[in-house]
């Protein structure tokens, strides 16, 4: 379950959670949230964001895979094996 896969998932789980706590302690305070930070910075965040979902909606029109070879998700072989399965010789079906 806590496999290296799965940090990118618990690291967007946690930062829902704070932007969820931020919500409810605005909601709760009736305070007003706005930004005061400089606006190259937003600038940047828009191009990334959008940069991402441009990269996501191509690459997998491309194919889906990073170099066009190897066996492709729901297939047991495609990705690495956490070193603990390495180590103990667990997951050697495939």
């Amino acid at each position: 379950m806590f496999d290296r896969e799965n940090a990118i998932g618990f690291l967007l789980l946690g930062l829902c959670i704070a932007a969820g706590g931020v919500m409810v302690f605005a909601i709760t305070t009736g305070t007003e949230l706005s930004y005061n930070g400089p606006t190259w910075l937003s600038v940047i965040l828009i191009v990334v964001f959008i940069g991402a979902i441009g990269y996501g909606i191509f690459s997998r029109r491309m194919g889906g895979r990073r170099f066009g070879q190897g066996p492709q998700w729901p297939d047991p072989r495609s990705g690495s094996r956490p070193w603990w399965r390495r180590l103990f010789g667990r997951g050697d079906g495939y």
